[in-house]
């Protein structure tokens, strides 16, 4: 893990336990065992941090889906479940830091802190577009914003209320349900006009709608993480030099495939690295 990400972890934890206003950015630094100017040279301020917090926890999530969905060996519904009991999952670890956002007063009044949320939202809510177009094809193209607001409506009750512990149920039986729940919408939905359109949800959440990460960004994204994790937990410098070597024939014309598998191979005996090896593995 590199330093920026602890850094961003240990103000998730501190946050989410005391609330943002009772933080210090002091208590975040001995958090992570370093001087509170280390903090500053990557973090102008503590609204900076939280800043980078919601960027990371949205980019984790973005990450994951888009991993599920390079899995070619699960079928386009049950790609959609496992998207929907990660979101479940997600919710419930990151509830606390949520609420603060939602119920702070000093959020609610933060213009600036404001507009960013709408930013996450309309982000959310593209990604949700994403889940159904890829589970139900261009059939649903002309309604997919209702069917996007329809899922969340489906889908945020159960959140707040599992996150809770008030549905003491299997998260992939809830993302089942609402499978089926939506099936039934769509088969319904076909047979009248949308309401919805993309400008009438930029208008609202005055934000661009950003496409889901491409295989290059996220390979770039995950050897990122690899590189961090050999330079400071492993702190080996051949597995840094491998990661090297594998981004640049990752990025050539005609990369040669022998060579990639020798470098993946070398950095998967790496107990810590192999969930990020398997992930590479699923986009190539």
């Amino acid at each position: 893990m590199d330093r920026k990400t602890e850094i961003i972890l240990a103000a998730k934890h501190k946050f989410a336990e005391f609330g943002f206003q009772q933080v210090s950015m002091q208590s975040i630094a001995e958090a992570c065992k370093i001087s509170k100017a280390s903090i500053y040279k990557l973090f102008d301020s503590k609204e900076a941090l939280l800043n980078e917090l919601i960027q990371y926890n949205h980019q984790q999530l973005t990450n994951k889906a888009a991993l599920i969905e390079a899995d070619k060996s699960l079928s386009p519904a049950a790609r959609f479940e496992r998207k929907i009991v990660m979101e479940i999952d997600s919710f419930k670890e990151n509830k606390h830091l949520i609420q603060m956002l939602m119920f702070s007063p000093p959020f609610k009044e933060s213009s600036e802190l404001q507009r960013h949320m709408n930013n996450v939202r309309a982000i959310l809510i593209k990604w949700h577009q994403d889940m159904l177009l890829n589970l139900y094809g261009d059939k649903v193209e002309p309604f997919k914003w209702d069917m996007t607001l329809n899922l969340l409506g489906l889908l945020n009750p159960y959140l707040k209320m599992m996150a809770d512990g008030a549905i003491l149920r299997d998260p992939a039986d809830v993302a089942h349900e609402l499978k089926l729940v939506m099936d039934a919408i769509v088969k319904d939905k076909l047979t009248r006009p949308p309401l919805l359109n993309e400008q009438h949800i930029q208008l609202h959440f005055h934000a661009d709608l950003p496409d889901a990460p491409g295989k290059e960004e996220l390979l770039h994204t995950i050897l990122q993480q690899i590189r961090g994790i050999t330079v400071t937990d492993l702190q080996d410098s051949s597995l840094t030099e491998a990661v090297d070597h594998l981004e640049k024939e990752l990025l050539k014309t005609k990369p040669a495939s022998y060579l990639i598998e020798a470098l993946l191979t070398y950095l998967d005996q790496h107990n810590t690295l192999k969930e990020s090896i398997r992930a590479i593995r699923l986009l190539l």
